[in-house]
């Protein structure tokens, strides 16, 4: 089930922020950023927190700050639901793009977000180095074995 994020959530959904992406507190675009004091949404199976969504309205444009599913549920539609909840807000905010930041050795996710309707639009060489002088626990090393160093910007139109 999909549901907006509420403030009893919160304890849960840093617990699956801390296990999936590192925590609550995000570098990117070389900014920190609490990606759980943004309004979002939550998966939640029999009771358990799975998945979440946070994003940020920002004039014409939203961003979609943070997707983070447990590695218990992925593959499984989670995502998808979340970021449709997030592009259905958006679009009922009036923005005209969702836009989100990801490294370069996330190809989970960016398989997921291309699917989803997302392009790239830039790319970032060297960001993620310059980040891990603002939050030096970023490791040298991502998924995959591949070096973590590239901030990719994807964007989706919305209707």
């Amino acid at each position: 089930m999909i549901r907006p994020l509420a403030p009893g959530d919160e304890d849960a959904a840093a617990r699956l922020l801390d296990a999936e992406v590192a925590g609550r507190r995000q570098v990117r675009l070389g900014e920190v950023h609490d990606v759980l004091a943004l309004p979002g949404f939550v998966a939640d199976v029999g009771g358990q927190l799975v998945g979440m969504a946070t994003y940020a309205v920002e004039g014409e444009r939203a961003e979609l700050a943070v997707l983070a599913v447990s590695d218990t549920h992925r593959r499984g539609g989670i995502g998808s639901a979340l970021i449709e909840a997030v592009a259905a807000a958006a679009t009922e905010a009036g923005v005209s793009d969702l836009w989100l930041v990801t490294t370069n050795d996330n190809l989970d996710a960016l398989r997921l977000y291309q699917r989803r309707g997302f392009r790239l639009s830039q790319l970032r060489p060297g960001a993620v180095d310059a980040s891990r002088r603002v939050k030096p626990s970023i490791p040298p090393v991502g998924r995959y074995g591949i070096p973590l160093r590239d901030e990719l910007v994807l964007v989706r139109p919305l209707p």
